[in-house]
């Protein structure tokens, strides 16, 4: 009697259902070798009345109604223990196949997450690049900004010491301008009208 190896999964082979869901509950649906379909019965009000409808009180027995909840709770919780234990049984206890299939569903959830968690690293380097970039332009922008204004100042003052320079310039021009027209008129005057007419002063 031969034994076949499983066959292994192609590297092109699309990924199966349980990658895209490997963020969901474990066991995933396609890892389960039964799944029942069975519809469970509806939960019951056990302080609803009964058919027909009449009042009820809190104090009526309601054995029926909670023997039905209790029914219903044991049924999903064998179903939910078949799942998970036919789940966790295959990688021990199941054919090449599902073995194959068992480890197949982690190594694609394992990639999934790893992919996942590389976009996750990529968009936040592109968002702190994005950042960092717009901080530099922004101090890019300052520091024009700054250099204009200095700029600016630097000519404002300097034009404000050129006209002040030019003013008492011109202040000092007319001051000597003055003095000199008054020792003119002064001479004149005493030319024309001496203190000393004798000329016994000296």
């Amino acid at each position: 009697m031969t034994t076949s190896l499983p066959r292994l999964t192609p590297s092109c082979t699309p990924r199966s259902v349980s990658a895209a869901a490997s963020y969901g509950p474990y066991p995933p649906r396609e890892l389960t070798s039964t799944w029942n379909q069975m519809k469970f019965p509806n939960k019951i009000n056990v302080l609803a009345p009964p058919p027909p409808r009449k009042r009820i009180n809190t104090s009526w027995e309601t054995t029926p109604q909670h023997w039905h909840n209790d029914r219903r709770r044991l049924l999903m919780q064998q179903k939910e223990h078949e799942r998970y234990h036919s789940a966790w049984s295959k990688p021990f206890y199941g054919p090449p196949a599902d073995k194959e299939a068992y480890r197949r569903h982690f190594r694609e959830v394992l990639k999934k997450q790893m992919e996942d968690a590389d976009t996750k690293k990529r968009v936040e380097f592109q968002a702190k690049l994005h950042e960092s970039e717009a901080v530099v332009e922004y101090d890019k922008q300052c520091k024009i900004q700054d250099f204009q204004d200095v700029v600016k100042k630097y000519n404002y003052l300097k034009h404000f010491r050129d006209e002040n320079k030019s003013f008492m310039e011109e202040s000092w021009e007319k001051s000597r301008f003055n003095k000199v027209v008054t020792d003119r008129y002064d001479r004149e005057i005493l030319r024309y009208n001496p203190i000393n007419w004798s000329g016994t002063l000296s």
